[in-house]
């Protein structure tokens, strides 16, 4: 997931499948990477607080997307302890985030790495673990549907033309 200057680098082994919600992995990992590259120990106030800014708000559209399907296709009735940890995570990044923010506004230093090993460690599990799970359920519920619809055309199909079809 790293390289040697500590450059998140994104592999096809996280692809989940669920286009929309790679896209916004992708993302993620390019502003993790902006971050690091320009964010310094000595950069002011103003700069930190963008970051934080940029990157909670982009954060908290991602979790909604991802809680949006996580709704649609039933994971929060199927899987509700799972799904419940899963937001309590989505939760608990922006809590860290704000507080880092509030931090920084009472003109607490907050040191790069904190800020750049929180991330990282973040989006590794988020993006390896958590969501692989979310995302494989919601896969299979579409493929579910797909088949279903597949099924579903062709006794249509199949009835319109005449033949016995067996309901």
């Amino acid at each position: 997931m790293m390289n040697l200057v500590g450059k998140l680098v994104w592999q096809r082994e996280y692809d989940t499948g669920v286009t929309e919600i790679d896209l916004q992995h992708r993302t993620l990992f390019r502003m993790f990477n902006k971050v690091n590259l320009e964010l310094r120990d000595d950069s002011g106030r103003d700069v930190w607080e963008q970051a934080i800014h940029d990157l909670l708000g982009y954060a908290l559209f991602h979790f909604w997307c991802e809680e949006d399907l996580a709704t649609r296709y039933g994971y929060d009735q199927e899987k509700h302890a799972d799904a419940i940890e899963h937001f309590n995570e989505h939760l608990a990044f922006a809590e860290a985030m704000n507080d880092m923010r509030s931090r920084l506004r009472t003109g607490e230093r907050i040191s790069k790495a904190a800020l750049i090993d929180f991330l990282r460690d973040w989006l590794s599990r988020h993006v390896t673990d958590s969501d692989q799970w979310l995302l494989a359920f919601i896969l299979d519920k579409q493929r579910q549907a797909g088949l279903h619809a597949i099924e579903s055309a062709k006794r249509s199909a199949v009835h319109s033309s005449g033949e016995c079809t067996a309901a």
